[in-house]
This record gives C-alpha cells, sequence and structure tokens, in this order.
C-alpha cells in the first residue's frame, strides 16, 4: 500500500494499492516526478517513471498534471508526500520531457548497488581477461578492511559515480586517477569489455554480468537524474561490507536557521548489532557541537556509556569544542525549522 499526503490541500491523502516491485526501489529523502494523468471521482491515476498507479482520495481532485513526490516512509506502508501544489499550473519544457524520458527508461532497469554487486560477487566461470576488473570493481565499492571514517564517506562520495561526468567537463586538469577509481567509469569501461568478449563467445555468466551491470549503471543513472532535479539532496549508496550482510544506514544533513544563525544538524541511523544507534549532532556558528545520543537496547547502552569518555577525549583531541554530550532516553527529533542539504543512505 502505498499512501501520498499533501500538506498543501488539507492533509488530503491518496492511497494506492499496488504490487509493483517499485516500492523497492524507492528510497527515504527521494524525490520524484508524478503525472496526474487522470481523475474520476475519488480515483486518481498516477504515473511514476513508467509504473502506472491507481489512487483512491478521500476528498475529489479536479487538477491533473505534474507534480513531485516525496518518499516520506518505506515501511510498513509506502508514503510519498505532495511537495508541488497539485493547483499549481506546470508546463512541460524540453528539459521536463528529458528527464521523465530518462527516468522511464532507467527505473525500470535499476537494482540497488549492494544487490548488485553481492550477486557480482557470486558469480562463476567468467572468462579469465575479466576477473581481474572485476575484482577490482568489487574492491572499488566494498572493502571489509575499510573503517567508516568522514574523509572515507568523501572519497566514496566522490568515486561514487555521481560526479563522472562534472570530472571530465570540469575544464580542469584532468586527474586520471580520479576517473579511475570512480565506479561509474569503472563500470563503463567493463561493460565494453563484456560486449567485445561476447561477441566472440557467450556463456551464461557473461549474460549475467552484462545485465548486472546495466542495472548498477541505471541506478546510478537514476540517482544522478534525482541530483540534478533536486541539488540539496545527495542519494549516495556505499555498500560497505559488515559480516556479509547489508543494514540500511543512513546520515542526513540538515541547515537550521533561528535569529539569523545558521545551526548545522546531522541525524545518524547506524544498525549495529546490539540494535539501532540513533545520534543528533548540532555544530552552532560558535563550532559548538551538542551531542545527543539513542540506543534501542540496554545492552548498547552500556557498550555506549562504557566507552563515552573516550569519544569526548577524541573529539577534543581533534579540537572539537564540544558542549554537550547525553544519553537520550528519546530517540532524537528532526527540528521543524530545519531544512535538509544532503541525505546519505549508507549500504553498510
Amino acid at each position: 500500500m502505498v499512501t501520498i499526503s499533501n500538506s498543501y490541500l488539507n492533509t488530503q491523502a491518496l492511497t494506492v494499492k499496488t504490487n509493483s516491485s517499485v516500492e523497492s526501489l524507492l528510497k527515504l529523502g527521494q524525490i520524484l516526478n508524478a503525472n496526474i494523468q487522470s481523475v474520476s471521482g475519488n480515483k486518481v491515476q498516477l504515473t511514476i517513471g513508467n509504473q502506472t498507479l491507481i489512487a483512491t482520495s478521500k476528498t475529489p481532485i479536479q487538477e491533473t498534471g505534474t507534480i513531485q513526490v516525496k518518499v516520506n516512509q518505506v515501511k510498513p506502508d509506502l508514503q510519498l508526500v505532495i511537495v508541488t501544489p497539485q493547483n499549481k499550473q506546470t508546463t512541460s519544457t524540453p528539459t521536463t520531457q528529458t528527464l521523465q524520458a530518462a527516468y522511464r527508461q532507467f527505473i525500470p532497469l535499476q537494482a540497488p548497488l549492494t544487490q548488485v554487486f553481492q550477486q557480482i560477487t557470486v558469480l562463476q566461470s567468467l572468462p579469465p581477461s575479466l576477473q581481474a576488473p572485476v575484482q577490482q570493481l568489487l574492491d572499488l565499492v566494498s572493502k571489509s578492511n575499510q573503517s567508516i571514517s568522514g574523509d572515507t564517506l568523501k572519497q566514496k562520495l566522490a568515486n561514487s559515480g555521481l560526479f563522472l561526468e562534472s570530472k571530465l567537463s570540469s575544464g580542469k586538469t584532468l586527474d586520471i586517477s580520479s576517473v579511475r577509481n570512480d565506479v561509474k567509469a569503472q563500470i563503463l569501461q567493463l561493460q565494453q569489455q563484456v560486449s567485445a568478449i561476447q561477441q566472440q563467445t557467450s556463456s551464461s555468466a557473461l549474460t549475467k554480468l552484462a545485465t548486472l551491470l546495466d542495472q548498477a549503471l541505471s541506478r546510478i543513472t537514476v540517482q544522478q537524474i534525482q541530483m540534478f532535479e533536486n541539488p540539496n539532496i545527495t542519494p549516495l549508496e556505499i555498500p560497505f561490507e559488515r559480516d556479509k550482510k547489508a543494514d540500511n544506514d543512513q546520515i542526513e544533513i540538515r541547515q537550521n536557521k533561528q535569529e539569523d544563525k545558521d545551526n548545522w544538524e546531522a541525524y545518524i541511523d547506524l544498525t549495529l548489532p546490539q540494535g539501532l544507534l540513533s545520534v543528533k549532532l548540532r555544530l552552532s556558528e560558535e563550532n559548538e557541537l551538542d551531542s545527543y545520543i539513542w540506543t534501542e537496547t540496554e545492552e548498547l547502552k552500556n557498550i555506549v556509556e562504557n566507552d563515552i569518555n573516550i569519544l569526548k577525549e577524541l573529539l577534543v583531541s581533534n579540537e572539537i569544542n564540544l558542549k554537550t554530550m547525553l544519553i537520550s532516553p528519546n530517540k532524537p527529533k528532526k527540528t521543524d525549522s530545519s531544512t535538509k542539504i544532503a541525505l546519505i543512505d549508507i549500504k553498510i
């Protein structure tokens, strides 16, 4: 079930029943174009990419046309929030048409990057000439010996494939290593190698690899389109390995303006073996940091309490002006007046 709510029209809600696999590909915070194609009383037909959904509204809707929806919740139900008023007249510009065509082309082909690379890992009987470049790609996107740090995230973001075209068109002296280590560049190069080999021979492993590379490339392309539409949201997926399983962790960065001052907030959700760890960080213009930590389980709380002084010392040693660090009894909430600046989905 998909619920679409609209704060512009008296919190009108549209309920959509669908068995489409598109739900599994939508991510929290993702903003998409949706087109209201036809309206009949309380029935509304929506199109997202190449997916057509039939919605039921509590009150009749008169307008048709393009709207934008944000993925507000994925589980247990998919909830989409309308971020563009339906009564706003929309004009189909060449740019909009190009974006919609791109969505129609790539959304059906995409698959989560973690799933793609896990399947590539278990492929058997690949030609010897492909084994090294395949392993190079897997090492680039997922190294189990890498720790998660600010520098690691920065490097992963730069090499995620989201900025390949920007690197190539920047006009600056091209850094060959930055292109060589770019995920999208490596996928494109590997695609060419697979295509050349398929002209000489064919096998189920080659066909499967070609399909998986298409899915990964389509996924990155969809993310790039989303970034073009919404530059303040970065839909990054990082398939780190942790005990050979993938957890859906998130880092969300927001800007909070209060009394002509800019405060920055970061919300971190990490799925650990002992339970969920949620952290709210707030950095003031005076570079004072407040930290609030919530743990899902008592076991995790005890671990945090035992190590919290080590964390404080690390922050101070890195010249961070720590004002507050508390273990909160309640999960941190987002400040109502804050504005989302970036959303990073980390696959760990």
